[in-house]
């Protein structure tokens, strides 16, 4: 028997296996960052400045899967080896190749072609600590580095994820939830404190302790869903409730800039809670009508954008640096139209990042993600 409208969205949520509405969610975040990258004038770029917004959804849509895995797997024999060693699959392989791309490969480049065609500096923060993942402590250096500046989130989950597991399987089961809106209430207050003592924006921008947000959101929806019974309704009024709270927050204080001397404390927070409503209506997002359910939530390309957002973060800025040279730009004007020639390498630089990020996805990160079965 089929349910009406109203019954299904009054029924309880059951949390399905599979969620196809969580690629699309990443597929909008990693597009948002490739703008912010991409476009820096023109009428449209202070609206495009405002992309930075996608890696806080990337955090979110983080917190929430991965708490979700680990509050399923707390009481497992293998929980800590299984956790690590599957995170260690789906993130080190492209990671390493970038790394090996800027610190063996881009060296090279220079010695052959950097004076003539390209513009390539040298890397302010030593190739050890990305290994160590402690880059984004490094906020100064980190924030001039050409090609591996987007690697700071990377830090910041890995960091959030060293000690999360051990919250998660020695805490008491109550104290999860309370603990996570405890936070994140006191959030905006650690911010404050601190900008009172000096910290930079940048510091602060690329901090766990200052910037963890999204992260504390999403876990605190994971363990919400799993420890409540919700009705179907519950989440889309929750969801939309925190849309307009998150957007009557972050509007008036958006900063013009990610790094900005003049941002508010509260804008992580406003970001997080948009980022977190959308979560909430994605999860029933067969209510909010077929337009946005068909043509937003279960969109094929925005599926196909976060099914390769990982590789796309990761590459994007060093294609686009390279695309952008200006010096590449000059030599490549046969027509004498510079701006034109700019977008043709930027459009060029978006497919190649595209290209890459994909071939990378099914081949080297399929590969190991084929093995996760070694660890249970």
């Amino acid at each position: 028997m089929t349910l009406s409208a109203p019954s299904m969205v009054n029924s309880t949520y059951a949390l399905p296996k599979k969620i196809p509405q969580l690629d699309r969610l990443r597929g909008m975040a990693i597009l948002s960052v490739v703008i912010v990258h991409s476009i820096h004038s023109g009428p449209f770029a202070a609206i495009a400045r405002q992309g930075w917004v996608g890696v806080d959804l990337f955090f979110v849509l983080s917190g929430f899967l991965i708490t979700g895995i680990l509050w399923d797997t707390r009481d497992d024999n293998k929980y800590f080896s299984r956790f690590y060693g599957r995170r260690i699959l789906r993130i080190w392989p492209a990671y390493l190749l970038l790394l090996a791309f800027v610190f063996c490969i881009i060296p090279f480049l220079k010695l052959v072609v950097g004076r003539r065609l390209l513009e390539i500096p040298s890397e302010n923060v030593a190739s050890w600590q990305y290994l160590l993942m402690i880059q984004n402590f490094l906020p100064q250096k980190l924030a001039s580095s050409s090609f591996l500046i987007a690697t700071w989130s990377l830090a910041v989950e890995e960091q959030f994820y060293l000690v999360w597991p051990l919250v998660i399987r020695y805490a008491a089961r109550g104290f999860a939830l309370p603990g996570l809106i405890i936070c994140f209430l006191c959030a905006p207050v650690v911010r404050v404190v601190a900008t009172h003592y000096g910290i930079s924006p940048v510091a602060i921008y690329m901090n766990p302790l200052t910037h963890g947000d999204g992260l504390l959101c999403g876990a605190a929806i994971a363990i919400w869903i799993r420890t409540t019974t919700l009705k179907r309704r519950t989440l889309m009024l929750s969801g939309i409730g925190l849309l307009l709270a998150g957007l009557l927050l972050f509007l008036p204080i958006h900063p013009t800039e990610s790094m900005s001397h003049h941002w508010s404390p509260f804008v992580f927070t406003g970001i997080a809670l948009i980022s977190t409503g959308l979560l909430l209506v994605a999860l029933v997002s067969e209510h909010t009508g077929h337009v946005l359910h068909r043509f937003v939530f279960m969109n094929r390309q925005l599926a196909f954008f976060g099914y390769i957002s990982y590789s796309l973060y990761l590459y994007h800025i060093v294609v686009l640096r390279f695309a952008g040279s200006e010096k590449l730009i000059a030599k490549l004007d046969r027509w004498h139209h510079p701006d034109l020639t700019a977008t043709l390498m930027l459009m060029f630089g978006i497919g190649l990042s595209i290209l890459l990020a994909w071939t990378s996805r099914v081949t080297i990160e399929a590969a190991a993600l084929s093995r996760k079965g070694l660890f249970g």
